[in-house]
């Protein structure tokens, strides 16, 4: 069986996330960019939730340009690692890159760019 990825891509409007299993999406949503986000464990708590769901531990990665800063979600350091848990290890990786295709689902957004962070295999980061 496939792991699973979630990327996270924040900004300004909103924050994406796409939740894949292999090339497969299993998960598409929307929420409020981090600017609206109040608890410091929000992102953390839903990444634990997944984990605990799916009964794996996640790997996580989150989409940013290259300007903005590393502290973002409550996921990184202030100098840009990402949190290592029993439930999820968080890489950082800028936005781009392009894969092969995998099962769709429909409606919420495109998230293309994020989908092909899915499909980076670990040891190529």
């Amino acid at each position: 069986m496939e792991s699973y990825t979630v990327v996270l891509s924040p900004s300004p409007k909103w924050t994406r996330v796409l939740l894949c299993q292999g090339p497969d999406e299993l998960l598409r949503a929307i929420l409020p960019p981090p600017s609206q986000v109040r608890h410091e464990r929000a992102a953390a708590t839903i990444l634990e939730g997944l984990s605990l769901w799916l009964d794996t531990s996640l790997r996580v990665v989150l989409s940013m340009d290259a300007r903005e800063t590393g502290f973002c979600l409550g996921l990184t350091d202030e100098l840009g690692v990402g949190m290592r848990s029993v439930f999820f290890r968080v890489e950082v990786a800028e936005r781009g890159g392009r894969r092969r295709r995998g099962t769709r689902i429909r409606g919420v957004d495109d998230l293309g760019d994020l989908r092909q962070l899915c499909l980076v295999p670990e040891d190529q980061r």
